[in-house]
């Protein structure tokens, strides 16, 4: 980093990073670590194993995480940790909807001996998923109107980059959209994949890019689906879980949902008319 620094590639050390790759546990990792502490080099240089690299790949291949959260993790932290929790807070809601769908395959609440009809790549790949997708008010407007607007008129619904889902959701799928501190106010189907195509209506266009289309929406703003501890006791997502207790994870990102839990999220019979 000296040498690109005194050739002129780097201006200097405020804006250089090196990252420190090690192969296997040595004695002498300790005194590297001092020895970056002592220079006070904590802001340019880091330390991680092979192992660990490893393992952020895994991450980020196997759960819907974008490249600069990877990078997040190896600079060097700043004031704020809210992206750090935004990660984390990631990782825990798409664990906690895989293992929702997993006990109830394809997003259905049906018997097993119907869920084992649905077989085969085909089928999976055009069997309808359930979405539940937070929204939350912002300065320049709140959560109703957003919902009101882009669901009830507009017919769309943008995402942003880093939201969770993003790749998964397809046409005919099912999504509905809860008002943060309020309750779920809306459901729509899919007709669309998201594209790239940011809408002149989406508030922050350049923040949520990824628009999709929607049709058959229904809006009940005045009166949400409350999810007080009555209401989350019949949901397949806390089956093993006390209602009673913080339950905020289910409703903090965009995540996959049963066909059950979908129909009484929006108060549906059925989940699919």
């Amino acid at each position: 980093m000296d040498e690109l620094i005194s050739s002129g590639q780097i201006p200097d050390w405020d804006h250089a990073l090196g990252l420190y790759v090690l192969g296997r546990p040595d004695p002498d990792i300790g005194q590297i670590e001092n020895s970056i502490v002592a220079e006070k080099r904590m802001g340019q240089l880091r330390i991680i194993s092979v192992e660990s690299l490893l393992s952020l790949a895994e991450m980020m291949t196997s759960f819907d995480i974008a490249h600069t959260d990877i990078l997040g993790v190896l600079r060097p932290a700043g004031p704020r940790i809210d992206p750090l929790i935004d990660l984390m807070t990631g990782l825990v809601t798409q664990k906690e909807s895989q293992d929702v769908v997993e006990k109830a395959p394809f997003g259905t609440s049906e018997p097993e001996e119907k869920q084992d009809i649905l077989t085969g790549k085909a089928q999976e790949a055009e069997a309808t998923t359930y979405w539940l997708t937070p929204v939350r008010s912002t300065e320049q407007e709140t959560a109703e109107a957003c919902v009101e607007k882009l669901v009830g008129k507009e017919h769309i619904y943008a995402f942003g980059e880093k939201t969770p889902g993003r790749k998964g959701i397809k046409p005919n799928d099912w999504i509905c959209f809860y008002a943060s501190g309020k309750g779920v106010v809306a459901h729509a189907r899919v007709t669309s994949s998201p594209k790239k195509e940011p809408h002149s209506k989406v508030t922050n266009p350049e923040r949520y890019p990824w628009t999709f289309s929607l049709d058959k929406a229904r809006l009940y703003l005045s009166n949400p689906v409350v999810l007080d501890a009555a209401a989350r006791n019949q949901l397949d997502a806390f089956k093993s879980r006390d209602p009673n207790n913080p339950w905020s994870w289910f409703v903090q990102a965009t995540h996959p949902i049963t066909k059950k839990d979908f129909g009484l999220l929006t108060r549906r019979e059925a989940a699919d008319d």
